[in-house]
């Protein structure tokens, strides 16, 4: 028996401009808990690790015989310099590589293995089981070579003979999962109760729809299985009481389809008490289900709406949909949920992923028109990734949709580790037989103004848009072309971002390690002018320098798409522009102290103040017409605290908290207050 165990378990993340996650690392606790209840190994063996500096100083000082890290497509390359690492300063050590990060066709597999010799063993599929047998083994004194030798249940090895993929039977899942012992309540996790780390849980495993862009669209997840309620209240008890004190951290639930099941209502109304007795949690990171809206919007309504409900289309063509295996609901129930989305306050956000086998330019931008046409707030644009092991990476795939890819580093997801840069990388479509790079191009131009303008920061636009029946689709055509015309004061940006869009790709994944290995290209990513979301980096980029031009442009719009507007219409839309001015400013509001701290007046002949107060169902704006005067201020104080706790989550650079605020946070809590002055009343 080998009682010179120590295992280090990692779920690395970059953090060199930035961090890239927040999140407590969940998956990892799972697989800790559960080795060391079904291993005879104390606690103090087993040490948990997000932070690549802290492991390399752990590797150097308390030399682990194990090393195990989790292996996504955000941290594959940070993950194979770690082993690389720790096998240079241990060439005994025990490398230990889980996740979806793997081909799944054998031929791949095993050149990918061969090309990571340092992973000696990768766990496939569901990791708690395999990972705590293999090292029973290694406790019972089995050898390295033996155990690569001979296939192992749920983990794939490389012979070290003969090179040859070595593949255990897989095994099945866990269908309770109650017997992998909490990772919270064990105390596993509390070293993330600092306030700079978001909880994150399971409540359930497996997802019954089949998408073939999708990791999870395996057949082998297709049963949903769950963790206890009982033993999920006690986790969410013991995670309020320690992150109380950090009210805007959210909650992330990892669950693919949140809402669908009676068990996610009932443990919804526990968080609910929660956040009446805690405060806490007041936003979620969770990707809703597929069916069963109207429990999905019941929930909504227990967690005080500040749960946002996805309703992920991917694609409006037919064609499209049958090739990726999905079925979308009827238009007229998708414009019934939105609605009911709404009525609760909160935004209708609808999601596409371009470009998709079938899909055209025209289908694409028609998909866009469909969604706004049935009261979508805001679209949200992917461009499609080729996750391993997907049905729409698989090289069949490819061929017969001529999907023509490139490589673009994740966005700043880089670092150096001892001396040597470390750099992840995607693999994008970015054209099809049904649709040109220009034309992706175009689609993405037009996925960023939409974009930019699907934003809280702009509900009094679309408010105006409603009121005056302009189409929605049509107003964002106008503000795309105006911009994409060169002659409006936004096409700078709009072509730096395209250009970027162009710069960002590169035709494998050596050509681009080789780019940003010099040292003038590592500084620029250092300095944050390369290898950001492009979306992102420009839609910031837009709100701190173009927020007044672009105002000013959408306003026009307004007036240009008005049909015989009477004569309080223009003065009206006035009104609200210079209000949109003195309350939005959420750049000054971010970063000028003096701004922070003043306080401002405003007059305007329209009380624009109430009409917006109103809600979706008001009176005309020109209804209105009465001369106001406003005390504008923001709670300092307040939002201090807020930056503080942003500073944190995010690190250092302001432009990259401003990004990830402007689209993670309530945008809400930036704007100025407004009050009535007393000569009002």
């Amino acid at each position: 028996m080998n009682s010179n165990i120590k295992i280090a378990l990692g779920d690395l993340r970059h953090s060199t401009l930035g961090r890239h996650s927040i999140y407590i690392p969940i998956g990892i606790g799972y697989i800790a808990a559960y080795a060391l209840s079904h291993n005879s190994l104390n606690r103090e063996v087993v040490r948990l690790f997000d932070d690549p500096n802290v492991l390399i100083e752990d590797i150097k000082n308390w030399k682990p015989s194990i090393l195990s890290l989790s292996n996504y497509c955000w941290n594959a390359e940070l993950t194979h310099r770690i082993f690389r690492y720790a096998k240079q300063i241990n060439p005994a050590i025990i490398c230990i590589a889980g996740g979806p990060e793997i081909p799944t066709e054998p031929e791949k597999c095993q050149e990918y293995l061969l090309n990571r010799r340092e992973i000696d063993f990768y766990v496939v599929r569901e990791g708690e089981v395999a990972f705590s047998n293999l090292i029973k083994k290694i406790q019972e004194g089995f050898s390295l070579n033996d155990l690569k030798s001979i296939p192992q249940e749920g983990i794939l090895s490389i012979h070290p003979l003969t090179g040859e993929l070595v593949a255990g039977h897989p095994l099945p899942r866990i269908q309770n999962l109650d017997v992998i012992p909490s990772p919270y309540l064990t105390g596993l996790l509390d070293k993330w109760f600092d306030g700079r780390s978001a909880p994150s849980m399971q409540m359930a495993r497996g997802c019954p729809f089949t998408c073939a862009f999708c990791s999870g669209g395996n057949q082998w997840y297709s049963q949903v299985v769950r963790f206890s309620q009982n033993r999920l209240k006690q986790e969410l008890t013991y995670i309020a009481e320690r992150i109380k004190n950090y009210p805007n951290i959210l909650l992330a639930i990892w669950d693919a389809n949140f809402g669908m099941y009676p068990e996610d209502e009932e443990i919804s109304v526990y968080i609910g008490e929660l956040q009446n007795k805690f405060g806490w949690p007041n936003a979620f990171n969770v990707t809703t289900g597929k069916m069963n809206h109207e429990r999905i919007l019941n929930i909504a309504s227990i967690l005080k709406n500040k749960m946002q409900i996805s309703c992920s289309v991917q694609s409006l063509n037919e064609e499209t949909l049958k090739i990726i295996k999905r079925k979308n609901l009827s238009m007229d129930k998708y414009r019934e949920i939105q609605a009911e989305i709404k009525k609760r306050g909160m935004a209708a956000v609808g999601e596409l992923i371009m470009p998709l086998p079938a899909e055209t330019k025209a289908s694409f931008f028609e998909s866009i028109k469909i969604l706004f046409d049935h009261d979508v707030d805001y679209i949200v644009p992917y461009t499609t990734m080729l996750l391993k092991g997907t049905p729409l990476a698989s090289t069949e795939c490819q061929n017969r949709y001529q999907m023509k890819t490139k490589f673009r580093l994740l966005p700043r997801q880089f670092g150096e580790y001892e001396h040597e840069k470390c750099f992840e990388v995607e693999e994008v479509c970015i054209a099809t037989s049904t649709m040109t790079f220009a034309d992706y191009l175009e689609g993405r131009g037009f996925a960023f103004i939409s974009a930019l303008m699907s934003n809280k920061q702009f509900d009094v636009i679309f408010k105006h848009l409603k009121e005056l029946n302009i189409n929605k689709f049509d107003f964002l055509f106008n503000i795309f072309e105006a911009i994409k015309s060169g002659n409006s004061a936004l096409s700078t940006i709009y072509d730096q971002f395209i250009e970027e869009t162009k710069d960002e790709l590169w035709d494998s994944k050596e050509e681009l390690f080789t780019h940003f290995n010099k040292p003038e290209n590592y500084n620029l990513l250092l300095a944050g002018k390369l290898g950001d979301n492009v979306i992102r980096k420009y839609k910031a980029k837009m709100f701190k320098d173009k927020w007044t031009d672009l105002i000013e442009l959408a306003y026009a719009i307004i007036k240009k798409c008005c049909q015989n507007p009477d004569e309080k219409i223009i003065p009206s839309l006035d009104a609200a522009r210079a209000w949109m001015f003195a309350i939005r400013k959420v750049w000054d509001v971010f970063q000028n102290k003096e701004y922070q701290e003043s306080i401002r007046t405003l007059h305007l002949d329209y009380d624009v103040n109430k009409w917006y107060a109103s809600g979706e169902n008001s009176e005309p704006l020109t209804s209105f017409d009465n001369p106001t005067d406003y005390k504008i201020y923001c709670d300092y104080r307040a939002l201090r605290n807020m930056l503080s706790q942003a500073k944190g989550l995010y690190g250092d650079d302001l432009m990259y908290q401003f990004g990830k605020i402007i689209i993670n946070w309530d945008i809400e809590l930036f704007w100025s207050k407004c009050e009535y002055l007393n000569n009002n009343f």
